[in-house]
């Protein structure tokens, strides 16, 4: 049997959204941003204008500029990994040695 109930989302202007209580969705008229409210305040879920990009919140927990995957790849250590070119083997490279200078 269908159910006959509406559920309205809080919906304004970005700025006067405030805090939304855990679980509550809150649409931005303004940005068109989608937000659910968390114990630990409003989290971002989509942005009308990103869509189908990576939203830093996502990617970037840690808010310092980086993707997080990134960080890990990047504390790989060489040793071990066959087929490295030979001047990585060597450590790490200079500018012009990347250049070919």
């Amino acid at each position: 049997m269908p159910r006959k109930a509406l559920i309205q989302i809080r919906r304004g202007v970005e700025a006067n959204i405030g805090q939304l209580a855990l679980g509550e969705m809150g649409f931005c008229t303004d940005t068109k941003k989608l937000y659910i409210g968390f114990d630990s305040g409003n989290v971002l879920l989509v942005a009308a204008q990103t869509a189908g990009d990576m939203l830093k919140s996502i990617y970037d927990t840690d808010n310092d500029g980086k993707v997080d995957i990134a960080e890990v790849a990047e504390s790989v250590s060489w040793t071990g990994i066959t087929g490295k070119p030979e001047l990585m083997s060597k450590g790490p490279l200079t500018w012009n040695q990347l250049k070919g200078v």
